[in-house]
């Protein structure tokens, strides 16, 4: 099975020609899809979290405090990093793809 990290690296390396810009700068553009990525990441992440919480907590009878505040499984740790790695890069991509960016 490939990760979820190796997906995202081999979409980048399959891509093809130059990367579009829309800004003179390339530093600025990069720091500008870097910052799109991230919102994009925890607009999705916080909807997500919150739906959770809420059916877990009522599922439980408790709060989405006392879930927030449950230790964790021994598995759960290196499952998180490895999500967060992929979510590193996905956010990052513009940093780590090869490809010139066109214009530049």
């Amino acid at each position: 099975m490939t990760s979820a990290t190796d997906a995202i690296r081999s979409v980048i390396a399959a891509g093809r020609g130059t990367r579009p810009a829309s800004l003179d700068n390339v530093e600025t553009e990069q720091v500008l899809t870097i910052a799109l990525a991230l919102l994009v990441e925890l607009s999705v992440a916080n909807d997500r979290i919150d739906l959770l919480e809420r059916e877990v907590a009522g599922l439980r009878g408790t709060t989405p405090d006392a879930l927030r505040n449950a230790p964790l499984p021994g598995d759960a740790i290196a499952e998180r990093q490895e999500a967060l790695e992929a979510l590193q890069l996905r956010v990052l991509r513009v940093m780590v793809d090869p490809r010139a960016a066109a214009g530049g």
